[in-house]
């Protein structure tokens, strides 16, 4: 199952902000496999976000992603422009 999406919510400092991941899922037996594709989130605090949208001046996407840059939040985005340097955001 390609491009299934999840919402999440995270806090920077005091103010929250909402985005998506986008996932593809592989079922195998009793094991699921998830390959983070994609994601954005909403710079501008409590504004929703449309999943799949990526295409707004407020929106910060990143494709493809890692998990690993996903977790690390904003921290993780210098690492991974330095292996993706002609990303679109």
């Amino acid at each position: 199952m390609n491009d299934r999406y999840l919402g999440f919510k995270f806090r920077i400092g005091a103010k929250t902000h909402y985005g998506w991941a986008r996932l593809n899922a592989r079922l195998q037996g009793s094991k699921i496999t998830l390959v983070l594709t994609g994601y954005a989130y909403e710079t501008v605090p409590n504004k929703p976000i449309i999943a799949g949208k990526t295409k707004e001046s407020n929106v910060f996407t990143l494709e493809p992603a890692s998990l690993g840059h996903l977790a690390q939040g904003a921290s993780g985005l210098s690492a991974w422009h330095k292996t993706n340097p002609v990303a679109a955001h």
